[in-house]
Order: structure tokens, then C-alpha cells, then sequence
């Protein structure tokens, strides 16, 4: 007979398994949802579409068909993350299974996110611990932190200014921060303390002696998304762009917004941030993520890319298939993310902000299965 203790370690363990048990099926279910929902939303859009004269996207239904059209005609496919590869922290369906048949084929992968949040050690983690892909690379990662980083470095080196030498102020995470560290920048800004507001009387007192510190100045205002975003923040971000009017004002992109939950909200992302600054300074934001040309400068640069043999695949029209199409890359829309049949339907030949893709199938499983 077990004991008292004995008896409610072992309720715990049948309690934890349960849970774990839960959250496995859980998951699961919601991967089975997308895979069905993108199915479905794809067969819309095929009614709307196919039979179109003079339209010339070229429509996958099949694990089959879409990976013999990937295996003849792309040498590099770049991927979207959030909404392509995984939503939350749950894959798309045989997203795994495909990336690594990729990868067997020889193709060069490359992860182009307009998140900032991570650093590319972290996306990579994240991914490798999602896709259960322990393979990938740090080189493979292309965040838009890192992308802002990397513009600045080389911005200011064609002024013989190294690094080193500049003080740049961030609104955004630890991640973000992390990046311009490792290019050897002073940074400030960042995480929260616990101060979120100021006053009209605070902020005509603030001395900016923390921000500015021994450089005497401020180089650079990058902003990237801030789940901390405050008043506080705000204001001392203008106040250093109007201090300091040399001052590069960077956006890691301007996303309007993402979305979570099983129903789809939008979840209001960096753009927002970036307009309220842009509004109180009167300035105007460089942007760096997709679809700029500064990030399809960079990833050609840093990976040799051959744009007539790389696909681009994502899930928003105005970020990734623009990116693709102004990059002179073919663009696949997959429907497992921010982009819907009803949303293709309604713009039915697209816009110059929101063009059509090249290429449209379900989601991303489909691309590497078994030739």
C-alpha cells in the first residue's frame, strides 16, 4: 500500500501527464484546423480565380505538384515565420517534414521575418525547438533587428564612422538591443523600468543624461516592436529626434498589425508604434523590413542570391509578396496566416500596396514532400 506522500506524488504525475496529454492533443487539433482551413480558404479562392482570363498565377493543390514545381524552378526559398512556419508556437501542418526536405535537396534556406523581437541565436532556437529542425543556422536568420543593425553599420561606414563610435537609442526588446551590441554600438533604451509616464513639467526638467551619456549625442532612433510601449517612451524619443535632427530615425518595419488567437484578432504590431513617433517629431521613418529594398539589398549582398531562381513565401500581400515581386523574386502566398480568401476575393487584381502573388497554394507542408 503506498503511502500518504507516495500516494500524492503519484496523483501529481497522473495530473501533470493528463495536462500534458491535454496540451499535446491541443495542439495538435489546432495544426489539423489550419491544414483544414487553409484547404478550404485555397478552394475559395480557386472559384474566384483559376478560370480568370488573363490572370497568371499559377495554382498548387497538391503535395505532388507543388513540390516538383519548387524542385524544377528555385534554387533559395525565403520564408516568412510567423503565419507561414508556426502560428503562436504551433507548427503548420508538415511544415517540419518539409523544411527538411528542403534542406536534403540542397536549397539555400533563408528565415526573413519583420519581427525584431529575437535576435537571430533566438529565432533560430525558436524554430529549431518548434519545427524540431536542430540543423538550422544562425546565418540562415534574417529578423528585422538585425536588418536595422546592419543598415546602420554599413550607413555610417560609407561616412567612416565605425560602430563603436555611435550611441543609439532603442524602443524595443532585448533582442533588438542585443543586435546593435553585437556590431559593437552603445545603446540605450530598451526593456521598461517602472516608470511608464511624464509629465509636462518631468519632461521640460529631463536632462537626457542617460541616453546621450559620454557620446554627448544621439546617432540613431531605431524602433522596433514594444509589447512596453509607453507615454514616457514617446516622449523621450521625440525629444532626442528634435535634440538631435542628424539623427537616423529607423523602423524595423512598419506591420500594421498580427494576429493570434483561434479567431484571428489583430493584434496592433510595430506600425503603430512607428506612426505615433513619425506624427509627434514630424520625421519620417526608414524603414528596413519588408518589403524595403534596403532588406533585398542586404540579403543579395550577404547570400549571393540569384533573384530569378528564389522564391519568397508568405502570408501578407503587403509585406511579402510586395518584397518578392519588387525584389525581382517569384512570390508564393500560402493561407495559414494574415491574408484570406475573402481578402484575395476583394481585391480581386490586386493593388500597387497589395499585389498578387506568383504563386498560391495552402501552406508551407506542401512545398518539400517526397518527389
Amino acid at each position: 500500500m503506498l503511502s500518504s506522500s507516495s500516494q500524492k506524488t503519484l496523483s501529481h504525475r497522473m495530473a501533470s501527464d493528463a495536462i500534458d496529454q491535454t496540451l499535446t492533443t491541443t495542439s495538435a487539433d489546432i495544426t489539423e484546423t489550419m491544414r483544414q482551413q487553409s484547404i478550404s480558404q485555397y478552394s475559395d479562392v480557386m472559384d474566384h480565380f483559376m478560370f480568370e482570363l488573363g490572370n497568371d498565377m499559377v495554382f498548387l493543390q497538391n503535395e505532388q505538384d507543388t513540390s516538383k514545381y519548387i524542385d524544377q524552378n528555385f534554387d533559395a526559398i525565403m520564408f516568412d515565420c510567423d503565419g507561414v512556419l508556426y502560428r503562436g508556437t504551433d507548427p503548420i501542418p508538415d511544415a517540419a517534414a518539409s523544411l527538411r526536405s528542403l534542406l536534403d535537396q540542397n536549397k539555400k534556406i533563408l528565415f526573413v521575418t519583420n519581427n525584431s523581437g529575437s535576435s537571430r541565436k533566438q529565432l533560430r532556437d525558436k524554430l529549431s525547438t518548434i519545427l524540431n529542425c536542430p540543423e538550422l543556422e544562425e546565418s540562415q536568420m534574417v529578423p528585422s533587428g538585425y536588418t536595422a543593425a546592419r543598415y546602420v553599420q554599413k550607413t555610417f561606414e560609407k561616412q567612416g564612422v565605425p560602430m563603436e563610435d555611435l550611441n543609439v537609442h532603442i524602443i524595443g526588446t532585448d533582442g533588438l538591443c542585443g543586435e546593435f551590441r553585437n556590431l559593437g554600438a552603445t545603446v540605450t533604451g530598451g526593456p521598461s523600468d517602472d516608470k511608464t509616464s511624464m509629465s509636462r513639467d518631468e519632461l521640460a526638467e529631463y536632462t537626457f543624461e542617460e541616453e546621450v551619456g559620454s557620446h554627448g549625442k544621439i546617432d540613431v532612433v531605431c524602433v522596433g516592436l514594444d509589447m512596453e510601449f509607453n507615454y514616457r517612451k514617446l516622449c523621450i524619443a521625440n525629444v532626442l529626434l528634435q535634440k538631435y535632427p542628424d539623427a537616423l530615425l529607423v523602423a524595423t518595419n512598419e506591420d500594421s498589425y498580427d494576429l493570434t488567437g483561434s479567431d484571428a484578432r489583430h493584434l496592433p504590431a510595430n506600425g503603430s508604434l512607428v506612426k505615433a513617433i513619425e506624427c509627434c517629431s514630424e520625421r519620417k521613418a526608414i524603414n528596413v523590413g519588408k518589403p524595403s529594398k534596403i532588406l533585398a539589398e542586404l540579403l543579395s549582398e550577404e547570400h549571393g542570391l540569384d533573384p530569378s531562381r528564389t522564391l519568397f513565401v508568405g502570408d501578407r500581400l503587403d509585406t511579402d509578396v510586395k518584397f518578392g515581386k519588387d525584389g525581382g523574386m517569384k512570390s508564393a502566398l500560402v493561407l495559414t496566416g494574415c491574408t484570406t480568401a475573402e481578402k484575395l476575393i476583394d481585391i480581386d487584381e490586386g493593388t500597387v500596396d497589395e499585389p498578387l502573388p506568383h504563386i498560391i497554394f495552402p501552406h508551407m507542408g506542401m512545398m518539400g514532400r517526397s518527389l
